[in-house]
């Protein structure tokens, strides 16, 4: 019998037996079902690169944070594959382009996964060990993939699930095998030469190759890397170019709006990149603002930002931070004027920012001047500007500074309001009616009579850390450990989206512009079309 005829049987075989699992065992719905790729994409960091694959028309790089797809015709990125969409939690081994269609095969740690870009569809299986190598035979490529585990070589057929041990290996002239970086670079003298240079980033950072994968056509050469993302080699000239997307951590801390999409602050583990980047409406960051020594400022955890003017405002670790858009930076800290160096709120001023601290207020303006507001004393937690005043929650409640005040005061409606006197966590506005909410409750005020509306916060969202109104008008976002929601005011609802599944880690901050829905996460920046994470 043929090997393409044996595989065949092998193939239909597998088949029965799917269709008895899948008879015998109920298919639990998830997250990944419910939503299309449009509709949620998970941007994270994306620099250090497993395993590499190439077809004619895509490169696939298998990171430790999702798949990322280059289209070369286009020569852009397409969305990335995260744990959102299965892509597999295990580590990946090494990844093979399937010479049928646009997919890619991958070897994990616990075994191995396929994914058809077009169908954006997930098939995946276990093997003892994991995956560490896989081939396909160059004469039967539609036939299934050579899988290499803990116990040698199996065959798996296309369209099955598992692997069938004792087959043997197609001769090595017919093998298409992942490449190794050495094999790469043997194979493109230029780019072994210079080696050193492509692997040295602007902060003078080596770095090594870990993969690579030629195309095709032979003409490009793609190497991953241990920090930097995809490097590509022309093979023929040696010219380099990198290729970056994504954050420079994993976790993001706060948003601001841009021009086109949003600005995003790292909140960085110790020994990860930290700094900001911009992330468009496509998903591409054009413009990266790395925290370093040699950048002139360091900001690890990015709190809270705010663009105004022509700066940037971030709240760190270490004081507040100002960035000027040629990328100088200032820090304000204790030693310049604020009550303390722990940053807690920002709400954009007039000539500059207000900043509510662990100690109190200021305000510090275009002019280098860090100025304190009043005699808080106390952290201030959440602030809004509404017109020419500042609304400013504090643990010990809601207060209120009005134009040229010097001191906070408490309006009237707030102060017959015992639960206002509890700490205020965050606060928003949507048209003119303001939001807050507490440790226990959620509530907002009419701005005609006064009165306030209150509800108990929900325990599953954990303490609100953001409130962020919708640009319909109807409603307003809220962020927390526990996931997201929209609160329409209006009907008087809650929609709530949950981590993991709807979002993958705590929400740190929410913006929402027309189109999208931006939340800042543990795990990276979540982009939901804004009208189906309303529900309609």
């Amino acid at each position: 019998m043929k090997a393409a005829d044996r595989r065949s049987g092998q193939v239909a075989v597998g088949r029965i037996a799917v269709l008895l699992l899948t008879a015998a065992s109920p298919v639990r719905l998830t997250a990944q079902s419910l939503w299309r790729p449009e509709e949620r994409v998970l941007l994270s960091d994306f620099s250090r690169v497993n395993a590499i694959a190439a077809s004619p028309a895509l490169v696939f790089a298998a990171t430790t944070h999702g798949l990322t797809i280059y289209d070369r015709v286009a020569r852009a990125w397409r969305p990335p594959v995260t744990s959102l969409d299965g892509y597999p939690l295990a580590p990946v081994r090494v990844a093979l382009a399937d010479p049928v269609g646009d997919a890619v095969w991958l070897g994990t740690d616990q075994g191995w996964a396929h994914y058809d870009v077009e169908l954006r569809q997930w098939e995946s299986g276990p093997a003892a060990g994991g995956v560490t190598g896989l081939v396909i035979d160059a004469r039967d490529p539609a036939g299934g993939v050579f899988l290499e585990g803990a116990r040698g070589w199996a065959f798996l057929p296309r369209g099955a699930f598992t692997p069938i041990a004792g087959q043997p290996l197609p001769p090595p002239a017919r093998r298409i095998a992942p490449l190794s970086p050495q094999a790469a670079l043997n194979a493109t003298p230029a780019a072994d030469a210079f080696r050193a240079l492509f692997l040295m980033d602007p902060r003078l950072r080596a770095y090594a190759f870990t993969c690579a994968a030629r195309t095709p056509d032979r003409g490009d050469v793609f190497f991953g890397t241990n920090g930097m993302g995809i490097v590509r080699i022309d093979a023929a000239t040696g010219q380099w170019e990198p290729l970056r997307f994504g954050l420079l951590a994993a976790a993001a801390g706060s948003l601001a709006r841009g021009d086109d999409g949003v600005w995003v602050a790292t909140l960085a583990q110790v020994g990860e990149r930290s700094g900001l980047a911009r992330v468009s409406s496509a998903l591409t960051t054009d413009s990266v603002l790395e925290s370093s020594g040699a950048s002139g400022f360091v900001c690890r955890a990015g709190r809270r930002l705010v663009a105004s003017g022509s700066f940037l405002w971030v709240a760190c670790e270490r004081g507040l931070l100002r960035i000027a858009g040629d990328g100088r930076s200032r820090v304000f800290d204790i030693g310049r004027g604020l009550p303390s160096d722990d940053v807690l709120a920002l709400a954009p001023a007039p000539d500059g920012a207000w900043v509510g601290t662990r100690l109190g207020l200021a305000r510090v303006t275009d002019a280098d001047r860090a100025e304190p507001v009043g005699d808080i004393g106390r952290p201030v937690l959440s602030l809004l500007v509404t017109g020419d005043s500042l609304w400013v929650g504090t643990v010990d409640g809601l207060a209120l500074l009005l134009p040229g005040a010097d001191e906070l005061g408490v309006p009237e409606d707030v102060a017959r309001e015992p639960w206002l006197h509890t700490p205020i966590l965050a606060i928003g506005c949507v048209g003119d009616r303001l939001v807050v909410a507490t440790p226990d409750q959620l509530a907002w005020r009419n701005p005609q009579s006064g009165d306030w509306s209150l509800t108990h916060a929900r325990s599953d969202l954990g303490p609100i850390s953001s409130i962020a109104p919708d640009p319909d008008g109807a409603g307003v976002w809220l962020g927390g450990p526990g996931g997201l929601a929209f609160w329409d005011l209006v009907r008087g609802t809650l929609r709530v989206l949950y981590a993991p599944n709807d979002v993958p880690a705590a929400v740190r901050d929410l913006v929402a512009d027309q189109d999208y829905l931006w939340v800042a996460t543990d795990s990276g920046v979540v982009r939901f079309d804004r009208r189906t994470a309303r529900g309609g």
